[in-house]
């Protein structure tokens, strides 16, 4: 299975209002995934994103006929906060659920990681899934969330 990890910094926590695309969003940082797939390199990376300093848009690229399937792990090393999950919105509608079908939370006092499942399912080959990252602030139990598709400053971390 390919695999790859993908660390979150929150830079500044912002409260959600409710309506996804509405309020405003957590400024963080989204690392480009680092790849942490056992066995030999694959001939063409499977992990790759727009810009080589963020992972705000992640392109998987899996070989034709792969029948297995791909994982990111999103990490958030920060006890302030601990991940809740994700929404998807497809560009003709959806959640994503057919595609990303299993999420597993990994929370303890010193941060969360995430683990999001991408069936490779060849039906959704060339789909540009939105999705946002919830996350939860420990101190007042405020929900935010994390967009990529809002820009925020590269980080050299």
């Amino acid at each position: 299975m390919y695999s790859a990890t993908v660390l979150l910094k929150i830079n500044s926590f912002l409260p959600m209002s409710g309506v996804w695309g509405e309020g405003p969003s957590i400024q963080a940082y989204i690392a480009p995934p680092k790849d942490i797939s056992p066995g030999p390199e694959p001939a063409s990376p499977i992990f790759t994103t727009k810009t080589k300093k963020s992972g705000q848009s992640i392109v998987i690229n899996v070989p034709n006929a792969y029948p297995g399937r791909v994982q990111l792990i999103y990490q958030l090393p920060d006890p302030r906060y601990v991940l809740l999950g994700l929404a998807f919105r497809g560009p003709n509608g959806g959640v994503g659920r057919v595609e990303f079908r299993d999420v597993a939370l990994i929370r303890d006092p010193f941060g969360s990681q995430m683990t999001v499942t991408d069936s490779c399912d060849p039906n959704f080959d060339n789909v540009d899934f939105q999705y946002v990252i919830l996350v939860q602030e420990v101190a007042t139990g405020n929900i935010g969330l994390i967009d990529p598709d809002v820009e925020t400053e590269d980080d050299d971390n």
